[in-house]
């Protein structure tokens, strides 16, 4: 359900937003899953809105951008923009612009691989740069470290339970990963609506392929399959209203 100041929104209510028909859809999912989706005022209903499809875009963005699948020690990135630590983070170079470094990776991909919690972070990064615009982003993010969940004033937060939405981040668990190949223990993906999965590394793919993708990368012997976990990431987005108005 959504709920503004109070007051509960209904079918009607959403028809008349003005909004894309991606949108409406998302806000149509809202209306029909138990969870309350709670705001203070109906901007930050759009702005959510907005947000998620951003997050989507981004995220068939990244997929196709020709970035590639790395481990901490083999992450590299494009040197005008990022300095690689010896962790294997991406650290914003000194009065390089955010919203450019930011939007290199997605526009240069082949000068970049890292592993896929960072792609997570590099799609909700890249969500709200198309939401706020350059100029707002680079004012409220001068100091970005893409590292594993590593993130700026960006409030992500992970709740158990299986009402996601488009937009939403959701792990594939791989219980009995080989041990030669650990980054495969399991696998971050974007949601993007009809059992589509943006997986970094994977491809945009059925939550079925996935599955079968990991069980291929178990341990010799293994018997338990790779599976979808009750929990989902996603960004609080009254929080980033907040922080970013």
């Amino acid at each position: 359900m959504i709920s503004i100041a109070g007051y509960g929104l209904r079918p009607e209510d959403v028809e008349k937003l003005n909004v894309s028909q991606t949108q409406k859809g998302i806000a149509g999912q809202m209306l029909a899953l138990p969870s309350r989706y709670s705001y203070a005022s109906v901007s930050e209903l759009l702005f959510e809105l907005r947000f998620r499809e951003h997050t989507i875009e981004s995220a068939r963005e990244l997929i196709n951008s020709g970035a590639k699948f790395a481990t901490f020690s083999k992450t590299y990135g494009n040197e005008e923009f990022w300095r690689v630590t010896p962790e294997g983070a991406l650290e914003l170079r000194y009065r390089a612009s955010a919203s450019k470094a930011i939007r290199n990776i997605f526009g240069s991909g082949p000068l970049y691989a890292f592993e896929c919690a960072t792609a997570i972070v590099i799609i909700f990064y890249m969500a709200l740069v198309k939401t706020i615009g350059d100029q707002k982003f680079d004012q409220n993010y001068q100091r970005i470290i893409l590292y594993d969940w590593h993130y700026e004033k960006l409030p992500i937060y992970t709740d158990k339970g299986n009402d996601f939405l488009p937009g939403d981040c959701l792990y594939f668990k791989n219980p009995e990963f080989d041990p030669e190949r650990p980054q495969w223990r399991g696998e971050n993906a974007i949601y993007l609506g009809n059992d589509q999965y943006a997986a970094h590394g994977l491809g945009i793919l059925s939550a079925e392929t996935i599955i079968k993708k990991l069980n291929g990368l178990r341990k010799p012997g293994a018997q338990t399959s790779a599976y979808l976990l009750s929990q989902v990431t996603r960004v609080d987005i009254p929080a980033l209203f907040e922080i970013i108005r």
